[in-house]
Order: structure tokens, then C-alpha cells, then sequence
């Protein structure tokens, strides 16, 4: 084999990447996320799906939770209590999905709009001149009086950031929602860059989607281009071994199947347990969770960490293995 260094033509990096992630606390998933939570009927999916829910409102992470479902009524016990408006949920009707991504357009336009009057204000407190100012932006400055006071502009919020939503779809398998004229493949695909912003970046939609199919033939499924694009994949036991064998091929381009196995035998010892798979976690330590608060490391995955949380755990495995 031979090797030719060639003139590095290809060096010129971007200014800077695109990135919409949500501020998040070091155990919580990666948002914008995609993820999907598969069981079988009274498994645990919605009660599951609620404690992320939760653990996200205790975050302050969403903004606005969305769901497209048949059964929102018949879980209400579970999702009472989440502060879900009346208006953010949908019947799983083929308009559904580009409903909600309407509402994410608007939340963007609401979003510009504060900027727009941000930048005007500001522009208006330094200002010495009226002359330094288009007729467009004298004619917006009428919004920011009120009477002959003028206004600071003030944002909708408390929390003063891009909105963040996320979108819940529960029990819309064989329904018009998810057919590929629905808008769900687009949805897969791109959720991160839907809402794009005029200043760069996008607002993104985060989705979880709970299904009891992992995959079939009648069409009625998520297809495998969808299931690829997941950021987190939660599983709970199934007696369908060709099933279980289809997630860790499906997913062995990006997770070992050998620790896959090895963490779902683990995961599975009583009724309504699981196991969470993060596909791009913050920490290769964070790859594996059981019944999401209990973390799954294996040891070449604690050697690549480098976090301060994983340094930690690592110790803690080495000690208490000299235990």
C-alpha cells in the first residue's frame, strides 16, 4: 500500500456548526430528540413516557408538550397532570403532524418578532439620529410605545429562549397519521430543523413516540429509514425473539450487538422493565440505562469517558470491584 499526502484543499472548516441543543442537566436525554418507546399492550409505555415528561418539566425544558393520540382521555391519570392545553392535542388524523409543525412555524414567527423588537429597541436607546433609521423600522417603532411611553419589548415567557416543544405520538399505528402522505416521514427525517430560524438554526421538534409495534410488514409501522434516525430507543421485554434480533441487527452499525444483549438480559428481571439505548449520549458511559435511572456501564465505555460524571462512576466501579 502506498500513501500520497496531498495539498490540504479540504482544511477550510464552517465558522461554526449547527446546533440546536437544548441546555439539559448531565442525566437527562439529548434534546432535540427523536425517541422511540416500544412494548407490548400494558407494558408501561405511557406511564414510562410520563416520568420523561416529568423529569423534562422539572427541567423547564418544553415550553409546549404536543400530542397526536386516540387515548389521551383513557390515560389521563397518567398525563393529567403534565399541563398539557387542550389545544396541543390531536387525533391521529393525516392533517395531524403538519398541525403541530404549524404550531412550531408560529412559536418561530412569535420568536423573530421578539428579536426583531429587541433589536429595534436597543438600536432606538443608542440611537443620536432618527436619520439612522429605514422607514420600515420607524414605522415598527409605533409598536414599542405605549401611549407616549416607550417600551422595552417583553417576551411571552418567563424563560427568555427559542420555544422548545415536543411532540408525543401514542397508539397512532394503523391510523392516518402515520402514512407516508401524513408528513411523518418528513417529520423523522428533519425534526431537528424544523422551525428554521432567519438568524440561523432552528427551533427543531423534539418527538417521542410510543408504539407496540417495533416493525411489520402491513405497512402500517415505522419503517426502518424512520427507525435509523433515532437518537434513543427504550424496549421492554418481548417474547419475540425475531424481533429482538431486528433491533441489535438494525442497530449494529452504532451500538456493540454483544453489550446490546448483554444490557437487555440485564435490563429485564421484573414485570415493566427496560431498557433505554442512546444512540449519540453526552458520555459513551450514558449509552445504557435500566428502567432509566440506572445506568449501564461497560468498562471500554468508561475508559472513552471523559466528563466529569463518568471520571466519577469509573472510580466508583474501581473501588468497588477492590471491594
Amino acid at each position: 500500500m502506498k500513501v500520497k499526502k496531498i495539498k490540504n484543499i479540504f482544511d477550510k472548516a464552517p465558522k461554526a456548526k449547527f446546533s440546536n441543543e437544548w441546555k439539559t442537566s448531565a442525566y437527562m436525554f439529548k434534546q432535540v430528540a427523536l425517541h422511540l418507546i416500544n412494548g407490548t399492550r400494558g407494558s408501561g409505555k405511557s406511564y414510562l413516557a410520563s416520568k420523561i415528561l416529568r423529569a423534562g418539566i422539572h427541567e423547564n425544558l418544553y415550553d409546549r408538550i404536543l400530542f397526536i393520540t386516540p387515548s389521551f382521555l383513557s390515560n389521563k391519570k397518567q398525563f393529567e397532570d403534565l399541563g398539557v392545553a387542550e389545544e396541543d392535542v390531536f387525533k391521529p388524523e393525516k392533517e395531524a403532524i403538519q398541525m403541530c409543525v404549524d404550531i412550531v412555524e408560529y412559536e418561530r414567527n412569535e420568536w423573530e418578532e421578539y428579536l426583531d423588537e429587541m433589536e429595534l429597541f436597543e438600536k432606538m436607546v443608542n440611537s443620536k439620529d432618527d436619520t439612522e433609521f429605514s422607514d420600515q423600522e420607524l414605522m415598527n417603532m409605533e409598536g414599542l410605545f405605549v401611549g407616549e411611553e416607550f417600551v422595552k419589548p417583553t417576551w411571552k415567557r418567563e424563560i427568555i429562549r427559542p420555544p422548545q416543544i415536543i411532540l408525543v405520538l401514542d397508539d397512532i399505528l394503523s391510523t392516518p397519521a402515520i402514512t407516508g402522505s401524513s408528513g411523518i416521514n418528513r417529520l423523522f427525517m428533519t425534526n431537528r430543523h424544523i422551525g428554521e430560524l432567519k438568524r440561523g438554526g432552528a427551533l427543531g421538534l423534539s418527538v417521542m413516540i410510543l408504539t407496540q409495534t417495533y416493525s411489520t410488514t402491513a405497512g402500517h409501522g415505522i419503517g426502518r429509514a424512520l427507525r435509523e434516525n433515532l437518537t434513543e430507543l427504550t424496549i421492554f421485554e418481548t417474547k419475540q425473539e425475531k424481533q429482538l434480533d431486528k433491533m441489535i441487527e438494525e442497530t449494529g452499525g452504532a451500538i456493540d450487538p454483544v453489550k446490546f444483549k448483554l444490557a437487555y438480559d440485564y435490563s429485564m428481571k421484573n414485570p415493566h422493565d427496560n431498557l433505554t439505548i442512546s444512540f449519540s449520549p453526552k458520555c459513551p458511559t450514558l449509552t445504557f440505562r435500566r428502567n432509566l435511572n440506572e445506568i449501564i456501564i461497560f468498562d471500554d465505555d468508561a475508559k472513552e469517558c471523559k466528563c466529569k460524571k463518568g471520571k466519577e462512576e469509573k472510580r466508583s466501579m474501581i473501588n468497588s470491584r477492590k471491594n
